[in-house]
């Protein structure tokens, strides 16, 4: 029985040993350039600046895009990539209005939005090896995102006391360009197969400028945000 405890902790210790060796690899790789496909899903969420109650619910889409490996050594690469994305979620605004006389009464607005958009990101992929057919990628950098087309569809138009006939009080269209950070993490299987989730945080405002009411302006402003979970193959 010693023997063989003996003999099992000698082989995981020389499995560790290569193992450290091999987990991050510095020597230069054989192909300098690689081309893969992705595609998967998202649910992706607007946020808004705006007086009074809103609720922005995430929303669900897909992508599918082609990224481009610029490998400087084993372990580390920088990967561009341009998606097309689809984009939904909903949303819900109390709030009040000149055209309403009493100030017991509020406008209600509920409905949903698609969007479908053009993201170029460029990250920087740092690649881990975990045994010789499983490498761990870890990925971050930044984004710009082209807006192509969007749509609003409003649900509910209600009012709390007088019956209305007024526009909708969320009509604004998102901007045209996001930039933000894009990171996350993968697994590349066979070196080929590839599984990823990544986090979306926008950094400029989500919304086109609002409008002065009532000598306020409303300014939507807001950030986008989305997951992103992925497969792919890498030639």
């Amino acid at each position: 029985m010693k023997r063989i405890l003996l003999t099992l902790l000698l082989s995981a210790s020389a499995w560790l040993s290569v193992g450290a060796v091999d987990f991050m690899d510095t020597n230069p790789c054989e192909n300098l350039f690689r081309l893969g496909v992705r595609m998967g899903v998202n649910t992706t969420n607007r946020t808004v600046d705006v007086v009074g109650y809103n609720r922005q619910n995430w929303g669900t889409g897909f992508d599918a895009g082609i990224v481009a490996d610029l490998n400087i050594r084993e372990y580390i690469a920088i990967q561009p990539g341009v998606f097309f994305q689809s984009r939904s979620g909903s949303y819900t605004f109390i709030s009040r209005s000149n055209q309403i006389s009493s100030p017991d009464h509020y406008l209600i607005q509920a409905g949903h939005h698609r969007s479908y958009n053009v993201s170029i990101p460029v990250m920087v992929s740092m690649r881990f090896n975990l045994s010789e057919t499983l490498r761990w990628q870890v990925e971050a950098g930044p984004y710009l995102s082209v807006v192509m087309g969007s749509k609003y569809w409003n649900d509910e138009l209600l009012s709390t006391g007088e019956k209305l006939e007024y526009k909708p009080y969320f009509t604004q269209k998102p901007a045209t360009l996001d930039f933000g950070l894009k990171f996350g993490t993968g697994m590349e299987i066979a070196d080929h197969y590839y599984l990823g989730v990544h986090y979306m945080a926008g950094l400029t405002k989500a919304y086109k400028n609002g409008w002065v009411e009532d000598n306020f302006l409303q300014v939507f402003g807001g950030h986008t945000k989305g997951w992103t979970f992925t497969i792919g193959y890498n030639f």
